[in-house]
C-alpha cells in the first residue's frame, strides 16, 4: 500500500495549525449552506491535524483511504444536495475538498492551494453572511490565513514579530481598501443566485391561523427603514407584505390569477403607483436575506430612485416585491403615501376573487351568525362595525398559544375558545364579511417597530402581524384590524408591550423578552444602532449613493473631472505605497543608550582631544584615563559598566538599568559643565 507522509516539513508544523484553526472558524460561519457531516469531517480533518502537530511528523495515511473519502463525499453531495442552489453544493464541495487536502498535506504548494481556497472561501461566507460581527470575526480569519503564510516563509522569526507585520500590513492596507470601497463603480451582479428551500425565513405565502404566532419566538430582524423625516405614528406602520385572498376553510394563501399576473409582470415592466415626492413619505428599506421577493410597504407605495425601479416590481395587490430574490442584504428607496386610497379594479375581478367562499360545506354556526347580521344591518359600514364590536365585548383574549382547532375552526374560534393570536382574528373577520357578500382579504406583513432615532425603525419576526382589507364601500380597500379590539397595546406599543401585559412567558435573554430589564434593553438598543449604522453606511452604499458623493464632491460630473479626480485617486495611493514599501535610510544610532553614549564621546573628543574612532566603549574608557581627573574618570566608568550591560546582557537590561543609565549621562555632563573642566593636574600642565 502507497503511504504519503501525513505533515508537512517541521517548520510548516505551526503554519498548518493556524490555518486549520482557520478553516475551522470558516466551516462554523458557513454552517447554515453545509451538510452536517461536511462540518463534521472538517472538524474531524483538524482535530488529526492539532493531533500531529502535537505528537511529530512520524504518522502516515494512505492516499487510497483519501481517494476514497473524496469519492465517497461527492457521490454524497450529489445525492442529498438536490434540493440546494448551485452556489451552496460548490461550497459543501469546496469544504469537502479542504478537509481532505489537509489530511494529505505534504510540500508547500498543497499548503499554498489550501491557503487560496480559503481565502475564496472568506469571500463566500460574505456572501451568506454581512453583519458587522461576522465581517470582524472573517477579518480575523484573513488575519490567521496570512499569519500561517508568514509562519511557512519565516519560521525563524519570534511569533510576536510576526503578529506584529501581519497587523501592520493590515492597517496599512485599510485606508487602500476604504477608498477603493469609495470610489468603484457598483456594479449589479454578474449572475443570480439561486434559493435554497432551507433558507427561507419569515412570513409563507401561505397562512394558517398559528403560523404567525410562530414567528413571534424569533427576535430576527426583518428590515431597517430609515426615513427622510419623522417615522409616522404606530397607527399607520402597518408594512404590507402579502396580499391573501384565496381561503379553503382553514388557510389563506396567494391567489392564483395575482401569481399569475405577478409572474407576467416580472418579464416586463410593472405598473408605477402615482406617489407624489413633495405629498408622499420618503424612506429607505434594508431589507435582510430572506431567499423571498416580497418586500414591505405603507400603503400605496413607488420607487424612491432609478436604482429601487429597476429592481423591484409593484403589483395591482398594492404590494412590492423584489425582481430577484432577496439573497443578501439589500436597499431600496421607496416613497409612500399614507392617506390614498386603494381603489378595487375596475375590471371587477377583485370582487370575484374576494367573494369566493370555500367549496366544503363547514363552520355551520358562522354561516347562520353571518345571515343574522346581515339580516340586522342593511349598512356595510353598519355590518362591519359589528363585528368588530362582537370581538370587543364577548370577552375575546390575545394569547400566543391558543388551543389546536383542527375542525370548523372559525366555529371554534367564535363561538368556543374565544382566544387566538392575530390571523385568528384576521381569518375569522375576513370570512364573515365574504359571507355577507363584502369582499374582503387577509394581508399578512408586520406591524409597528422599534425606534432607534426619530427617524429610524427596526422591524423583527416578532413584529409579524395579520389584518383585514375589505372594501365595505364596493370602491376601495379600507383596513379594519380587528385585533386591535383585544389588544390595543399591539397596536399602539408593539408587541413587547402587550406581551407582557398578558403576562406572556418569554425568554429573558431574548430581544422580546427583554422588555423589562433596563439594561438588557441598553444592550440591545447598542447593539441595533451599531448593526443599523454599519447596514447604512458600508451595505447600503449602493450607486446612487455613490452618485450623490461624487456629485458633492465634484460639482457637475463631466469626463474631464472625472478623469482628474480618477488621477488624483490613482496618486493618492501610489503615495501610500511609496510611503510603506519605499526603503528609507536608517536612522543612525536609533537606540537610545547608544545615543547617549556617543553625545558623550563626542564631548569628551572636543574637551580631551582624544577620538574614539573603532574603540569599544572600555577602550576609549581606558585612553581617557590618563587625561581625566579622578571625579570625571569614575562617573565615566559607572556609564561605562552600565551601557555595557544594556548592550550586551538583554536578559538584564530592565527600566530600572535604562533609567539609571540617563542619570549616569546627566551627572557626567553636568560635573563637566559646572564643576571644572574634568582635566587631570598632569594634562593640564602640559597643556
Amino acid at each position: 500500500m502507497t503511504a504519503i507522509p501525513f505533515s508537512l516539513p517541521t517548520q510548516g508544523h505551526r503554519a498548518t495549525l493556524i490555518l486549520s484553526i482557520a478553516l475551522v472558524i470558516l466551516t462554523l460561519t458557513l454552517h447554515q449552506p453545509l451538510k452536517a457531516w461536511v462540518i463534521l469531517m472538517m472538524l474531524c480533518s483538524a482535530t488529526i491535524r492539532i493531533y500531529i502537530y502535537r505528537v511529530g511528523q512520524t504518522q502516515r495515511l494512505s492516499s487510497r483511504l483519501i481517494n476514497l473519502l473524496a469519492i465517497l463525499a461527492c457521490i454524497s453531495l450529489a445525492w442529498l444536495s438536490r434540493q440546494q442552489g448551485l452556489l451552496e453544493i460548490m461550497v459543501n464541495l469546496l469544504i469537502t475538498g479542504c478537509a481532505l487536502k489537509l489530511l494529505s498535506l505534504r510540500q508547500r504548494r498543497d499548503f499554498l492551494q489550501l491557503a487560496a481556497c480559503a481565502l475564496f472561501l472568506v469571500g463566500c461566507a460574505l456572501i451568506f453572511h454581512q453583519s458587522m460581527a461576522i465581517t470582524l470575526m472573517l477579518s480575523m480569519v484573513l488575519l490567521l490565513i496570512m499569519l500561517s503564510l508568514q509562519q511557512l516563509y519565516a519560521p525563524q522569526l519570534a511569533f510576536k514579530k510576526q503578529l506584529s507585520a501581519i497587523l501592520k500590513m493590515g492597517l496599512q492596507a485599510l485606508p487602500v481598501a476604504c477608498l477603493l470601497f469609495v470610489v468603484i463603480p457598483r456594479l449589479p451582479p454578474l449572475w443570480g443566485m439561486p434559493a435554497g428551500k432551507s433558507t427561507q425565513t419569515g412570513l409563507s405565502d401561505t397562512m394558517t391561523p398559528g403560523d404567525i404566532a410562530k414567528l413571534t419566538q424569533s427576535s430576527e430582524r426583518v428590515f431597517t427603514a430609515t426615513f427622510d423625516l419623522s417615522v409616522p405614528p404606530p397607527t399607520e406602520r402597518y408594512w404590507r407584505a402579502m396580499v391573501l385572498e384565496q381561503f379553503d376553510g382553514k388557510t389563506w394563501q396567494l391567489s392564483p390569477y395575482r401569481k399569475q399576473q405577478q409572474m407576467l409582470q416580472s418579464y416586463g415592466i410593472s405598473r408605477l403607483p402615482v406617489v407624489s415626492q413633495s405629498t408622499g413619505t420618503a424612506y429607505q428599506l434594508m431589507v435582510e436575506p430572506s431567499s423571498q421577493r416580497w418586500l414591505y410597504s405603507l400603503n400605496v407605495t413607488g420607487p424612491g430612485n432609478d436604482s429601487t425601479r429597476a429592481k423591484t416590481q409593484f403589483n395591482d395587490d398594492f404590494s412590492v416585491s423584489a425582481r430577484q430574490p432577496v439573497m443578501s442584504k439589500q436597499a431600496f428607496a421607496l416613497v409612500s403615501d399614507l392617506k390614498a386610497p386603494r381603489p378595487l379594479a375596475t375590471s371587477g375581478i377583485d370582487s370575484k376573487i374576494n367573494l369566493q367562499l370555500p367549496a366544503a360545506n363547514n363552520n355551520e354556526r358562522t354561516r347562520r351568525w353571518a345571515a343574522q347580521l346581515r339580516a340586522r344591518y342593511s349598512s356595510d359600514d353598519e355590518l362591519a362595525d359589528a363585528i368588530m364590536t362582537y370581538f370587543a365585548n364577548q370577552g375575546f383574549s390575545y394569547t400566543l398559544t391558543p388551543p389546536a382547532m383542527p375542525a370548523n375552526p372559525v366555529d371554534a374560534f367564535l363561538f368556543d375558545n374565544q382566544t387566538g393570536f392575530c390571523a385568528h382574528y384576521a381569518s375569522a373577520m375576513a370570512y364573515v364579511l365574504r359571507l355577507v357578500g363584502i369582499p374582503a382579504r387577509v394581508v399578512s406583513g408586520y406591524q409597528g417597530g422599534e425606534k432607534l432615532t426619530d427617524n429610524v425603525v427596526s422591524i423583527f419576526q416578532y413584529d409579524a402581524h395579520a389584518w383585514v382589507e375589505a372594501a365595505v364601500d364596493g370602491k376601495t380597500w379600507q383596513r379594519f384590524d380587528p385585533t386591535a379590539m383585544v389588544a390595543l397595546s399591539r397596536l399602539q406599543y408593539g408587541f413587547q408591550q402587550s406581551m407582557a401585559d398578558q403576562h406572556a412567558d418569554l425568554p429573558l435573554f431574548s430581544r422580546a423578552g427583554a422588555h423589562d430589564s433596563v439594561l438588557l434593553s441598553s444592550m440591545f438598543s447598542m447593539v441595533d444602532t451599531i448593526n443599523y449604522q454599519w447596514s447604512r453606511w458600508v451595505l447600503g452604499f449602493d450607486s446612487d449613493q455613490q452618485d450623490t458623493l461624487f456629485k458633492n464632491m465634484l460639482g457637475k460630473k463631466t469626463t474631464t473631472t472625472l478623469a482628474l479626480f480618477g488621477l488624483v485617486i490613482l496618486l493618492f495611493i501610489t503615495g501610500l505605497l511609496a510611503l510603506y514599501f519605499v526603503p528609507r535610510p536608517a536612522q543612525k544610532h536609533a537606540d537610545e543608550p547608544q545615543r547617549l553614549f556617543d553625545s558623550l564621546a563626542l564631548q569628551l573628543q572636543k574637551l580631551t582631544g582624544i577620538e574614539r574612532a573603532h574603540l569599544s566603549a572600555r577602550q576609549y574608557l581606558r585612553s581617557l584615563q590618563p587625561v581625566l581627573d579622578k571625579d570625571a574618570f569614575l562617573l565615566f566608568a559607572k556609564f561605562v559598566d552600565t551601557f555595557e550591560t544594556i548592550r550586551y546582557l538583554p536578559g538584564k537590561a530592565d527600566r530600572k538599568k535604562r533609567t539609571l543609565l540617563r542619570n549616569q549621562h546627566y551627572a557626567l555632563r553636568k560635573y563637566l559643565k559646572y564643576r571644572g573642566k574634568g582635566l587631570s593636574v598632569s594634562s593640564t600642565t602640559s597643556a
